[in-house]
């Protein structure tokens, strides 16, 4: 059972989920899920809405990198929706950002309407596109893809480093 509250934008749609479902085996504490319209305009977004999140869990110690696996996984779900696009009779497509916390980690969730799974690439140095996957292999604890109804989830997962003890404990 979860609470759960909308608000839409021109552009996006924010979804609100409280929930306590098990992903992964693990006990999720809270759940927050943003629709987006796959245009480069859902990148800036996705990380306003995931830094929010970062600051009202009190995550900052893994905020930048939070920011730069969803910037990089959000981009590829727009690059990839784009190309699924010409196949959708004009309709734009939604890209999906799942933002979980459980006990142990933050996982990041990126649903988008191309059924082709992401390749990790070796970029060349002069190329401005593939380096997307391999920073996000470099940064997340784990990450992976599957399949979904309409597409895909690509996803990935950040340790909550352990939190110190309190000051007024320590002798």
């Amino acid at each position: 059972m979860g609470l759960q509250a909308t608000a839409t934008y021109a552009d996006c749609d924010l979804s609100a989920q409280l929930s306590t479902a098990p992903v992964g085996g693990r006990q999720t504490r809270q759940t927050r899920q943003v629709r987006l319209a796959a245009l480069p305009s859902a990148v800036p977004w996705a990380r306003r809405v995931l830094r929010h999140m970062i600051g009202e869990w009190q995550l900052e110690s893994i905020a930048d990198t939070a920011a730069l696996l969803v910037s990089e996984l959000v981009t590829n779900a727009v690059d990839a929706s784009a190309a699924s696009a010409s196949r959708g009779h004009g309709k734009l497509p939604v890209i999906g950002l799942t933002i979980r916390l459980t006990a142990a980690s933050l996982v990041l969730e990126v649903s988008d309407t191309s059924p082709l799974r992401p390749v990790r690439q070796e970029a060349d140095s002069a190329a401005d596109h593939g380096r997307g996957l391999v920073l996000v292999d470099a940064l997340a604890d784990a990450w992976g893809d599957r399949a979904a109804d309409d597409g895909k989830v690509v996803w990935c997962e950040v340790a909550i480093p352990a939190r110190p003890a309190a000051l007024g404990s320590v002798q």
